[in-house]
């Protein structure tokens, strides 16, 4: 992933556009909000014309689950809106909080100790609460990569590592901030 910054040069021009386009700008006129009148009369008195609280009236039907009602003459429609998680359907078969913290405990609740043990390879199946270490020659940081055994699909799961590579970064001792005198200088040019 390419990083992009501002150099010295991309300010320079930041500024000189930012002064340009504030060129351009129209001054406030002493007691009006706007300097031109783009508000015409005919749209004030319009909007003069309405009512207090007035309101647009754009229902013209109702549907339930796809069939139409026929609004009283009121145009009241009732709509009951769930206000609590239990009054609604789980058809998504969502965990509530006390099913969470319970499957939570019985996959900890089944670890009495852990202990590592060095493979060179990973076995054809694990043991519950043992973390494999596989010696690796990928990073410099770390020697071993480490897994869990799942129990429940039968399959190792990778748990960490701690190779970072950090070959396309740039050092703080590469970069040079733009000095406040550098800055003023920018905005002081013509």
């Amino acid at each position: 992933m390419a990083t992009e910054y501002l150099d010295k040069a991309g300010a320079t021009l930041l500024v000189q556009k930012t002064k340009a386009e504030l060129a351009k700008k129209v001054d406030a006129v002493g007691g009006k909000v706007l300097s031109t009148n783009d508000y015409t009369t005919a749209e004030k008195n319009k909007l003069a014309g309405i009512a207090s609280g007035a309101q647009v009236n754009t229902i013209t039907t109702v549907k339930v689950n796809g069939t139409a009602l026929t609004p009283d003459a009121s145009k009241a429609v009732d709509v009951t809106t769930p206000t609590k998680t239990s009054q609604l359907t789980n058809d998504s078969g969502y965990q509530t909080a006390s099913q969470v913290s319970s499957a939570i405990s019985t996959a900890v609740g089944k670890i009495t100790q852990i202990s590592y043990s060095k493979v060179s390879s990973l076995p054809a199946t694990g043991a519950t609460g043992v973390i494999y270490l596989v010696a690796h020659k990928h990073g410099t940081q770390d020697i071993y990569d480490e897994y869990i055994w799942m129990e429940d699909s039968r399959t190792f799961e990778k748990i960490g590592t701690t190779d970072i590579d950090l070959s396309g970064y740039v050092k703080t001792t590469d970069l040079t901030a733009i000095t406040t005198d550098e800055l003023n200088a920018m905005w002081s040019a013509a």
